[in-house]
């Protein structure tokens, strides 16, 4: 009983300390300004400006250990945010099992930081890849500080 009683005793301890881990993280290397959300194991939400190399670019890349097998490189995928109830589709490429999010033109510039903006002042946000059924929360605790000016250096 006393072993049963320490195991639970160590298994909520564990659940507290996962619980407490950030979901959004911001930093830094040579060659990126990154913000990344960690959505649950294997499953990230990531912004990356690859400020201090010539061309500058912006990406948003989602990770998904179910998505990925069910995105063939080069194929087009929307990515969905749901913010606050306002839907946001961004066109998207499949590569390495990851879907993409590069804007290429101004009007993609401006959807993208109408994006970033709504999910840094937003309460509620889920994501989503309408063509493979697949969808998720989005936490939005720290995206405010995460994703305050990522892309900065890359407009």
């Amino acid at each position: 009983m006393r072993r049963i009683m320490l195991a639970v005793l160590s298994l909520l301890c564990a659940a507290d300390a996962l619980a407490q881990q950030p979901i959004w993280e911001r930093g830094r290397d040579r060659r990126y300004e990154i913000a990344i959300a960690a959505l649950a194991p294997g499953s990230t939400l990531g912004f990356f400006c690859s400020a201090y190399q010539v061309p500058n670019t912006a990406i948003i890349s989602l990770h998904n250990v179910v998505l990925s097998p069910l995105l063939p490189d080069g194929k087009n995928f929307d990515l969905r945010f749901v913010i606050d109830g306002v839907k946001y589709d961004l066109p998207g490429i499949a590569k390495d099992g990851e879907l993409l999010v590069s804007p290429a033109d101004a009007n993609m510039e401006l959807r993208v930081q109408e994006v970033l903006e709504a999910l840094r002042a937003g309460k509620n946000a889920q994501i989503a890849v309408p063509a493979k059924a697949w969808k998720s929360k989005l936490p939005l605790d720290g995206a405010d500080w995460a994703l305050d000016g990522v892309f900065e250096k890359c407009w």
